[in-house]
């Protein structure tokens, strides 16, 4: 499985292979994007089987990034990660696509669920 982590912090690309690892889940091929622009650049390039999209990010924020993303490789699956989950925001990433939303902090069988559910 091929799985592109999209968020400005670092520290969370870090998170997320760490908790992924210890849930089992070691299968997998990692890239990296730290901004919306990025992430549509490496998605074309990777072609990952899952994003997981950060909603704010700098340069273009992660519902752009997804409506671009979906729009050039509708197969791909996005799940949306956010601290501001707000309703609205929820609402428009499914409507665009998102095959669901995470809120962060993480919770690690949550996040582990959904990649499996995406493999």
């Amino acid at each position: 499985m091929k799985l592109l982590i999209v968020d400005d912090a670092k520290l969370i690309h870090f998170m997320v292979k760490k908790i992924l690892t210890a849930q089992g889940i070691t299968d997998i091929e990692y890239a990296d994007a730290f901004d919306g622009d990025e992430a549509i650049s490496v998605a074309d390039d990777f072609q990952p089987d899952l994003v997981l999209l950060d909603v704010v990010m700098p340069k273009k924020d992660g519902i752009e990034a997804l409506k671009e993303i979906k729009t050039k490789h509708p197969q791909m699956k996005v799940i949306m990660v956010s601290s501001l989950g707000t309703e609205d925001k929820v609402s428009e990433a499914l409507k665009l696509g998102a095959t669901a939303f995470i809120q962060k902090p993480f919770d690690e069988e949550e996040l582990a669920k959904h990649v499996k559910n995406s493999i």
